[in-house]
């Protein structure tokens, strides 16, 4: 005995066939709905970038600000400091500013010596100060320790 298949019942229901345009359609929906999570993705990882090249110690929030000196010979100079930046006033409006990579800190006596390492159009620098923080909270370079550096 031979089977025979069932002839296909038809429908009355029209075939609906993909347009091109409902395609691509649906692709963009996809697309825009994954721009968000990309976003998202990118400033976390630019966020982690930053934290994974920020200084391994903070300078102190009483160093942060401009510091002058009475000394008539640096009369027009000042440098101040933030947690980014270290920037020095040379005089005649000549401005140096130099991202800080890295700040140390040795304990010597009643006062410490900080070094901050930071670069300047890409080229690494590296400033030394004492910093008295019982003795008026002054500071002074440690190549220049007879001049005295005030914070403002």
């Amino acid at each position: 005995m031979i089977k025979r298949s069932k002839p296909e019942q038809k429908t009355n229901r029209p075939r609906q066939v993909a347009k091109l345009e409902d395609i691509t359609r649906g692709m963009n929906k996809t697309v825009r709905g994954w721009a968000g999570a990309g976003i998202a993705a990118i400033l976390l990882i630019l966020l982690a970038a930053t934290i994974w090249h920020a200084p391994g110690k903070r300078l102190p929030e009483e160093l942060l600000g401009e510091w002058r000196t009475t000394d008539p010979v640096y009369a027009d100079r000042t440098f101040e400091m933030d947690h980014v930046c270290i920037t020095f006033t040379i005089g005649e409006g000549t401005v140096s500013v130099g991202f800080i990579k890295d700040v140390k800190q040795i304990p010597d006596g009643n006062r410490i010596l900080y070094t901050v390492s930071y670069i300047v159009d890409d080229v690494p620098n590296e400033v030394s100060f004492f910093y008295d923080p019982n003795n008026g909270k002054n500071l002074w370079f440690k190549n220049q320790e007879k001049v005295v550096w005030k914070k403002e």
